[in-house]
């Protein structure tokens, strides 16, 4: 089975563009701790389902985006067998 990772780089670029690309702005706006998404950022942790709710919300995130961004498969780490 193939681990699941949220998409840090799209993240981040959807951030940008919705100009929330300071950590602080986005937790005010999201409504949800510094420490967490700094750790979400850094890929120490995955978000948990309100926080994923949380940042698709404040970030207005489409839906199919949204499942690209927090469960995507992260192919570079998942094993194919054969």
């Amino acid at each position: 089975m193939a681990a699941v990772k949220t998409d840090v780089i799209g993240l981040k670029k959807i951030m940008v563009e919705k100009r929330l690309d300071k950590v602080n702005a986005l937790c005010e706006e999201a409504g949800i701790n510094r420490g967490t998404l700094y750790n979400i950022l850094a890929q120490k942790t995955q978000p948990s389902s309100a926080v994923i709710q949380k940042l698709i919300f404040a970030l207005d995130i489409p839906p199919s985006r949204a499942g690209e961004i927090f469960f995507g498969q992260n192919y570079l780490t998942s094993s194919v067998n054969t």
